[in-house]
């Protein structure tokens, strides 16, 4: 009897969690803005015109990054794939002080995506 009451209070522990959910939606939107101000950023570099085929990359994998994050059902398989193609791109961004603020910006919210994912997933 005893380990059956173990065995259901382990279960209920896992399925009903101990995690905040107000606290996992609020920072579930933070992860959907970071991603959406950052797709707007390398919107705006593709538009200037220079280097459009990494900022067209860069503005699609954020974008993918955005709507990973927009519903409450968090696509994490794609959100991962994405964030790590991005971070693979972060490297050559170097250069004038718009680059490397955007460069620091995308490394933020990689790094708030995963802390999300360890906190609320």
């Amino acid at each position: 009897m005893n380990r059956w009451v173990i065995v259901m209070s382990l279960a209920a522990s896992l399925l009903v969690g101990c995690k905040d959910e107000v606290q996992c939606e609020r920072a579930r939107l933070d992860v959907n803005k970071a991603w959406s101000e950052l797709r707007s950023a390398a919107m705006h570099r593709k538009l200037e015109g220079t280097d459009v085929s990494t900022w067209t990359e860069i503005e699609t994998k954020a974008e993918l990054l955005e709507s990973s994050f927009v519903t409450p059902q968090v696509t994490w398989t794609s959100a991962n794939k994405a964030s790590q193609d991005l971070a693979a791109k972060l490297p050559a961004l170097e250069g004038d002080v718009k680059l490397a603020s955007f460069r620091t910006s995308a490394e933020s919210a990689i790094k708030q995506q995963h802390s999300f994912e360890k906190e609320c997933r």
